[in-house]
């Protein structure tokens, strides 16, 4: 069984509840499941889902392996075999062929703590399931001569196991971490428990076991709870009565030192597994460990991914997950990978998943898994069998069929420091046990006794303290001698170094009639230097399997690049080769303007810039930020080379200039670089620096309208705002947020009550000049008047009375968010930490801006509310459909 899929599904089935209506069923709502006990003691869990027309009908035993007489492992098994080679009333293959009749689908697992039996068919035939199910688990005869054949299948499985080395390292792990507890014995069985098994055995072992009080049957699909009732009633109802003995399990010791196998088999690669002790599903601690495995190697963004394999190359596959059964679980850390990678791989994935108890996650990484739990399975509803067998888990484990109610509630309270706290508690060394399959005649690789050093090596690196120089050390900024700003942020975790450099300009500083020059030089700065041409840049940089482009915006313009880490030096060189030696060559300006020009056209089809861009006509007037950021038809066709050179020349000293630089690098190694490459830069006769440039005064109401033979329409409705060095900057961010996003009010009332809008918003956008303050709608175009009207009385109702608390806190915890989940990439670091020093915020921004957001308060929101939403100044842009 998948462990992870069950845990998600009932995130899922809680945000599914959200999405409906809102929050999870609580007390007094209507339950996701009705449960309820027959006389004979059976626990009936039913799960109404009208999907599909499809039910599914498990019944859930509580004995798997760990419930079998330890010279018996594989009981549970062999009677899951046993189960459909006949009954009193049905001869072998009769079952199977019966559910196929009618199009269904039967079959059986076993597991360390259940054995299910499982029919999945159309809902009109549950009956026929009901009493198939029933007929199975009350009246199976055993017959000696198909168990003798059974047994046969059996010890083939077992023989094949032990030739699939991924079985073989896993079985390992658990015999090695559980040396008391049962989850140490194989699930099948062992060739020497198998064959001594006998007809009597499991008899006995099945009347004890397979009774009413201790199996719980589940139903989920296409299935009315009171019109299933009766036909439960008859089938299994008639199961007598009783409840299965409760012999104490034993309980598995503290793991106290760090242990180890090695197996060698004939394999052709290195399957390696290993597992911290952990918690059970029961314990408080299961959420922060269910997202700290996601953190660490679910899916491609997970630090094993990322490093281990996408960085460095060491393994083939690479995974972590979390199994938390009834009793104390493992965290699974593996993945397979070449002979002679073997020490290097290992140490990799080790140093990773220690380093979780060194530090708490990223915030980002923290948002990635809470989302990826709430979501990541959506698809598994259309499956009814995968519900049920999500819900018996539920009940037989937690003795709670409505577990999914609970979870994504708790998954949501995970802190980074809980994270941080299991990390310490678990991953320890004493507490680890390593398993790994080598190819045969290789043991010598990988010695038990190397193992063991590499992981208290590997441990002892991950969770050094960090000496406080070096943690000073983590974020560097120099100034050079001729002015330009250095930032140097040092990142181990992945081999990857983003550089990027940006100037002060932008669409600010293109000279009048000129628009555009700025967009065009950017993206030619990689478009021939005095040493190579075009296409010699872009073979460079797929050569290293790197990224170069140029950037332009409102304020700035620049370069920006990513490279791995071994080739930084030389992607370095090509990164200042671009920035200091363009020379704008004739025919790659013609292929940019062609390239502009059709941006400009597909521009007019995109309605919503299309109506911000005639908003900021009309709100900024003359002023640059009322210009397209791409220029018109006409200034494109005019633009010479000698255009771009003179935009360059005036912007591109080295006074206006940063630097930024973000990755695995050491940081006096990337300022040696930036020294070397960029240290002769000179200063450019008559250079003065852009100043502040006034934006029209707003003393009434302005409009702008354009109509498009669309059914869209669309308006933006904006007032002045702020600059990126206002101390008000953030409060009216959270204004913003306050009121934008599925549960703000907008949203509520304009397009869920009124249903006046199908995409509609509100923010603030900060400049170095002042910003503005928007509201956004696109609507049908009959309603466009009254989206309008209805949008000025909301815009009135949050000017009077401002937002409430509920909606301040859920804003400033949505605008945290997604502060860190834009900054999870060196290229997001690089650019943050540019830009906030070119606009004169500092560097330190990148990092404190979410401090300065939970520092706002409710009162500054509100003030602003009142002071910047203007009945009588405001600008509206409207494009109306037809």
């Amino acid at each position: 069984m998948n462990i992870r899929e069950w845990k998600r599904w009932l995130a899922v089935a809680a945000l599914i509840a959200a999405i409906a209506g809102g929050a999870t069923p609580s007390a007094g709502e209507e339950a996701l499941v009705e449960k309820y006990t027959l006389g004979n003691g059976l626990t009936v869990v039913i799960r109404p889902n009208p999907s599909s027309p499809v039910v599914a009908v498990q019944a859930w035993v509580k004995a798997g392996s760990t419930t079998e007489p330890e010279d018996r492992a594989g009981m549970s098994h062999i009677l899951e075999h046993m189960a459909f080679k006949g009954t009193k009333r049905r001869g072998p293959g009769e079952i199977a062929r019966e559910v196929e009749s009618v199009g269904g689908e039967i079959n059986a697992y076993t597991s360390f703590d259940q054995t299910v039996y499982h029919i999945t068919l159309s809902g009109r035939f549950l009956e026929n399931a009901l009493d198939i199910l029933a007929d199975t688990l009350g009246n199976s005869v055993f017959d000696a001569g198909e168990l003798a054949r059974e047994l046969e299948v059996i010890l083939e499985e077992v023989r094949m196991n032990e030739d699939n080395p991924g079985r073989v390292v896993s079985k390992a792990l658990f015999r090695e971490a559980y040396r008391v507890h049962p989850y140490g014995r194989s699930v099948i069985g062992y060739v020497d428990t198998i064959r001594k098994t006998t007809r009597d055995d499991l008899l006995a072992y099945f009347r004890a076991n397979y009774v009413p009080g201790n199996m719980v049957l589940v139903l989920a699909g296409a299935v009315d709870p009171r019109s299933s009732r009766p036909l439960i009633e008859k089938t299994f109802g008639l199961l007598p009565p009783g409840s299965a003995p409760q012999a104490p399990m034993p309980t598995e010791p503290p793991q106290k030192d760090f242990r180890v196998v090695v197996k060698e088999k004939d394999a052709r690669r290195v399957y390696l597994e290993m597992g911290f002790h952990g918690p059970s599903m029961k314990d408080p601690d299961v959420y922060a460990w269910d997202l700290l495995s996601m953190i660490l190697g679910s899916g491609e963004t997970s630090r094993l991914y990322r490093t281990v394999k996408d960085g460095k190359g060491l393994v083939d596959s690479v995974y972590a997950s979390s199994y938390t059964p009834r009793d104390p679980g493992l965290l699974f850390v593996g993945g397979t990978l070449s002979p002679e990678k073997a020490r290097a791989a290992l140490k990799e994935i080790l140093l990773e998943t220690f380093r979780l108890a060194a530090a708490p996650p990223e915030g980002a990484e923290l948002a990635r898994a809470k989302t990826s739990t709430e979501s990541d399975f959506l698809y598994s509803l259309e499956s009814q069998s995968a519900l049920a067998r999500h819900v018996g888990f539920y009940e037989t484990t937690l003795s709670d069929a409505a577990f999914e109610q609970t979870y994504l509630r708790k998954i949501r309270a995970v802190t980074a420091d809980d994270i941080q706290a299991v990390a310490r508690k678990y991953l320890l060394p004493g507490n680890l046990t390593v398993s790994a399959v080598l190819p045969a005649g290789q043991g010598g690789i990988l010695p038990a006794e190397d193992v063991r050093a590499i992981a208290r090596e590997a441990h002892a690196e991950a969770t050094a303290p960090v000496p406080k120089a070096d943690k000073r050390r983590t974020v560097v900024k120099e100034v050079l001698g001729n002015g330009i700003r250095v930032i140097v942020r040092e990142n181990r975790a992945v081999p990857v170094v983003a550089v990027q450099a940006g100037f002060l300009a932008g669409v600010r500083g293109e000279p009048q009639g000129k628009d555009g020059v700025s967009g065009l030089t950017a993206g030619m700065l990689v478009k021939g230097t005095s040493h190579r041409t075009a296409r010699e840049i872009s073979e460079a940089v797929e050569n290293m399997g790197a990224e170069l482009s140029g950037y332009s915006g409102r304020n700035s313009f620049g370069l920006q690049g990513k490279f791995l880490q071994r080739d930084f030096e030389k992607g370095f060189r090509l990164f200042a080769e671009s920035l200091l030696e363009p020379t704008f060559p004739a025919e790659e300006l013609e292929k940019k303007r062609i390239e502009t020009l059709g941006a400009l056209k597909q521009q007019k089809d995109q309605l919503t810039q299309a109506t911000f861009l005639l908003f900021l006509a009309a709100h900024y007037g003359d002023h640059p930020y009322g210009k397209n950021p791409l220029g018109t038809e006409n200034s494109v066709l005019a633009a010479t080379p000698a255009d771009l050179k003179a935009y360059y020349e005036r912007w591109a000293d080295p006074r206006n200039m940063v630097i930024g630089i973000s990755g695995d690098i050491d940081a006096e190694e990337a300022l040696a670089a930036v020294r070397k490459a960029f240290g002769e830069m000179s200063p450019r006769p008559g250079y003065a620096a852009l100043g502040p440039l006034p934006v029209p005064s707003h003393d009434a109401i302005r409009k702008a309208e354009e109509r498009r033979d669309k059914q869209q329409a669309h308006f933006v409705i904006g007032y002045p705002g702020a600059r990126f060095t206002d101390p008000d900057r953030y409060a009216l961010d959270v204004l913003g947020s306050a009121l934008a996003g599925m549960g703000g009010r907008l949203f509520v009332n304009l397009r869920d009550r009124k249903s006046l809008a199908y995409s509609v918003t509100s923010f603030s956008s900060e400049q170095v000049d002042p910003g503005f303050f928007a509201f956004y709608m696109g609507t049908s175009a009959d309603k466009l008047d009254g989206a309008i009207a209805d949008t000025l009385v909301e815009i009135s109702e949050v000017k009077k009375d401002g937002v409430t608390q509920e909606e301040f806190e859920r804003a400033k915890k949505w605008m945290i968010g997604t502060y860190e989940i834009g900054l999870q990439s060196n290229s997001a670091y690089a650019d943050k930490m540019v830009h906030n020093e070119l606009f004169d915020t500092g560097y330190e921004e990148t990092f404190t801006a979410p401090e300065k957001i939970a520092a706002v308060k409710l009162s500054d929101v509100n003030r602003l509310a009142a002071s910047v939403l203007d009945r009588d100044r405001y600008t509206i842009a409207i494009l109306r459909g037809k």
